[in-house]
């Protein structure tokens, strides 16, 4: 080792001779095969140099868990509390065992069928992973720590400094990133303190030795940046206060002290603790030499990172004058950010600009600028997350309620979209470029590296009030960095997905539009006297739309483009082969949106959404979704609970889930395409199974509407053979008229795609519920039966459609005059 140690100048620190073997990242090749595991980011895994694809965010806490323990057991009812806690769902066992199944099978592909596995066991009523610890990046960063650790004792600065920059090339972002469950997040605090106590020790032994290292950036702006990341801990305020007296700086030593006693009081109501006092009054009396830097553990603990600008001015007095600490800590001055160019900081607005003819969604923008509003008195900064299907209107609402609040933040509004419904997302580390060039930083003071954009980042929104609105993330590791750290700022945050996970967040669900609403903003785009004008055709339209504001904008602009086109005129236009083909104009197209976030699948999920269509139900159970699908029904939840987080499903009650008519009409149509008409027909024989095995489910209840005019017991898959004739008199041939125009409306685009997979039992009773459609209400009841029994392709063999309706009460008395003399 070699190195100086002197005033004014920042010296390079070069460790050759103490260096450690070059630290091996999670993913770099290893050529013998072995299994290797990361958690100091997303969990991932690699056998030898090819990644294994550990399943969804749940199978991979389980794995996470497993791996953290380090070869001990654990137990099913101590993964159930990990991945749920004191929350778990009825089936949280299977669901386990389903994980550990899939785990084994991802990490022993060559294991013999009901032979015992070598890595992942049965242990002691539990479960435990036998890796070594080498396979493990955390363990190898806690060894190098440690290791770290008893260097500086011994007075090994150096060495210790090298394993240290071993230690931290380990980490590849946020442990655990993305992980659900109560124990990642206790385990991603836990690595998270180790990672920044590990960069508090380097950047401790960089003091000490008197210089600047090369892998980390570990200048003056480094320890500044991680300074500011971290303004409640000490430790980094005292050791940049030393480094900048040992360059020469010592103004900007004493303003570091002033702006973290301004921190600490703002967001504690404390002075600073004795090391951090004591290092500035060795500063100020001039007697700081050049010895040790702060040993560790010097700081007040962890905070939230949060803090205010870092000053680089000569805002603090240097005398030695009477006065207590604090009294030196509020320069008359304040001091002014290293990136600001002299003048004024400008004043950010990048809001679009606000939806002229926005309707609707009342209880929402309260609530939301209620929230927005409470900003100013909040301990941490207020975040918002709006959710939904891609169409349904959150990126109108969201800038609809910032501009509303935009008088509460006078310092600026920041705006970015984050495309996360595309196949590149936006990089979080060029939307920081773009917010730092927004609040005034030279293009030449922008640091390298995300996690120093950010913390220079959060000094600058530091004692400001700031709108951030960020539409259209991708996840909540996108978000995380572009957080401001203190109060009085806000965030906005659009996404289809979920699962955010960010801290404190306010989320709100985005529906489709109430008929009121949607018919509001049809009349807004269209005109209210055109939209009087046709009140019926104008509910038929919204209805064909499902709500969705993009549909009922689209269409409404279309024909607002049209005057001569009536509103009943593009209802017609709306019938369900042309829908997604109608609904489109200039660059707005209600498929295009749906599209988006179908091919931001994986192809298992992908053929899940394609598939789970195929049912033409209202709602679905996961017993459906596994019979459509040709799985267990826990891998058909897991399926189903992805594309939910994906925002292309909805949950509905407990067990029940649903398309958007308009999403569902999308996700056949990709069928279509995609699928094979055998696959299809046999998923759907495969539901008509399920659905006969169980009279008494949604499903099954759901077929025999088709055609029945009764939701329990009657029709063909339930109990209609044991069901009674009914005397069927004028209201009730009306009723039942009712009845399978409703049922058709439901079910004819399940029965087109099902023709295909009927037997003649499914096909005859299909087409006597195609006779409504055709005859229409004002038909009398002979011309429909005659229709059903004169047709050659209603059924297959001679008798097939007689025997079949014959089991079906409601069809019984058209039946007995079916062979009497035609009507005149």
């Amino acid at each position: 080792m070699t190195g100086r140690q002197g005033r004014g100048s920042e010296q390079t620190v070069r460790c050759d001779a103490n260096e450690p073997k070059k630290a091996v990242r999670a993913g770099s090749p290893d050529r013998a095969g072995r299994l290797r595991f990361q958690v100091l980011g997303p969990v991932r895994a690699w056998t030898g140099d090819r990644p294994v694809d550990l399943g969804p965010p749940q199978q991979r806490a389980v794995l996470a868990v497993l791996l953290l323990h380090a070869g001990r057991p654990v137990s099913v009812p101590q993964l159930v509390d990990a991945l749920w806690d004191e929350w778990p769902p009825p089936r949280a066992v299977g669901t386990v065992r389903t994980y550990i199944s899939r785990l084994r099978g991802l990490l022993e592909p060559d294991r013999l069928p009901r032979r015992d596995g070598q890595l992942l066991v049965s242990s002691g009523g539990g479960y435990a992973l036998r890796v070594p610890g080498e396979a493990l990046d955390a363990a190898g960063f806690e060894e190098r720590l440690g290791a770290a650790r008893r260097m500086r004792g011994a007075g090994d600065t150096a060495g210790a400094y090298a394993q240290l920059r071993g230690a931290l090339a380990l980490a590849e972002g946020v442990p655990l990133a993305g992980l659900p469950g109560p124990y990642a997040q206790r385990q991603r605090d836990r690595l998270t303190e180790l990672h920044v106590t590990a960069q508090e020790e380097l950047f401790s032994c960089v003091v000490e030795l008197g210089g600047q290292a090369d892998a980390m950036g570990d200048s003056i702006a480094g320890l500044r940046a991680f300074a500011a990341e971290h303004p409640l801990r000490e430790r980094p305020q005292a050791l940049l206060m030393l480094a900048l007296h040992r360059a020469g700086r010592q103004a900007e030593a004493l303003a570091v002290y002033a702006a973290a006693c301004r921190t600490l009081d703002a967001e504690l109501g404390t002075e600073p603790g004795p090391e951090l006092r004591a290092q500035y009054e060795e500063l100020r009396d001039g007697s700081a030499g050049h010895g040790s830097a702060p040993a560790a553990g010097a700081g007040r603990g962890t905070g939230p990172a949060t803090g205010p600008r870092s000053g680089s001015g000569t805002g603090a007095g240097t005398g030695s004058g009477s006065g207590s600490a604090r009294d030196h800590a509020r320069p008359s001055h304040p001091a002014r950010d290293p990136a600001d160019s002299g003048g004024p900081s400008p004043v950010p607005a990048q809001l679009p600009p606000d939806t002229a003819d926005f309707t609707g969604r009342a209880k929402a923008v309260a609530h939301l600028a209620t929230a927005l509003r409470g900003a100013d008195g909040a301990r941490a900064p207020v975040v918002a997350t709006l959710s939904g299907l891609g169409g349904v209107g959150k990126t109108a609402l969201a800038l609809h309620v910032a501009h509303s609040v935009r008088a509460r933040f006078p310092d600026g509004q920041l705006y970015a979209d984050l495309q996360g419904t595309g196949r590149a997302p936006a990089d979080s580390d060029a939307v920081l470029t773009h917010f730092l060039g927004a609040l005034g930083v030279a293009e030449s003071a922008v640091p390298e590296g995300l996690a120093q954009k950010a913390a220079l980042y959060r000094s600058l929104l530091a004692d400001r009030r700031i709108l951030v609105l960020l539409d259209n993330a991708r996840d909540g590791a996108q978000v995380r960095p572009l957080l401001p750290g203190v109060p009085g700022c806000a965030v906005l945050v659009t996404s289809r997905t979920r699962t955010l996970a960010l801290p404190g967040a306010d989320q709100l669900d985005v529906e489709v539009m109430d008929e009121a609403e949607a018919l509001e903003l049809f009349g807004a785009v269209v005109g209210a006297e055109r939209a009087a004008a046709e009140p019926e055709a104008a509910r038929q339209l919204v209805a064909a739309c499902g709500g969705l504001p993009l549909a009922v904008r689209i269409a409404a602009v279309r024909l607002a483009s049209r005057p001569g086109r009536t509103t009943a005129g593009m209802v017609a236009r709306l019938s369900e082969e042309r829908r997604l083909d109608e609904l489109r104009v200039g660059d707005l197209s209600v498929e295009a949106t749906f599209r988006a976030g179908y091919e931001a699948l994986d192809p298992g999920p992908a053929h899940a959404f394609r598939a789970l269509a195929l049912g033409g139900m209202p709602t679905f159970c996961r017993a459906a979704a596994a019979a459509l699908l040709d799985t267990t029904d826990d891998e058909a939840e897991a399926a189903v609970e992805t594309l939910v987080d994906a925002g292309l499903l909805e949950a509905h009650g407990d067990d029940r889930y649903r398309y958007h008519d308009l999403v569902a009409l999308f996700a056949r149509r990709l069928g279509e395409h995609h699928d094979s008409p055998e696959e299809r027909a046999a998923a759907q024989r495969r539901f008509f199974d399920h659905a006969r095995r169980h009279g008494d489910d949604v499903a099954a209840a759901h077929a025999q509407r088709l055609l029945s005019d009764s939701l329990q017991g009657t029709g063909p898959y339930g109990r209609a053979e044991t069901a009674q004739p009914e005397s069927l008199g004028p209201d009730h041939e009306s009723s039942m008229d009712r009845d399978m125009d409703r049922d058709w409306d439901m079910g004819r685009g399940m029965g087109r795609d099902l023709v295909g997979a009927m037997d003649a039992h499914d096909l005859a009773l299909m087409r006597a519920a195609s006779a409504r459609r055709r005859y229409g209400p004002a038909r009398r009841p002979a011309a429909r039966r005659r229709w059903f029994l004169e047709r050659p392709d209603n059924v297959r063999r001679p008798g097939d459609g007689v025997r079949c309706l014959g089991r079906v009460p409601p069809f019984g008395r058209h039946l007995r005059g079916a062979t009497r003399p035609k009507e005149p």
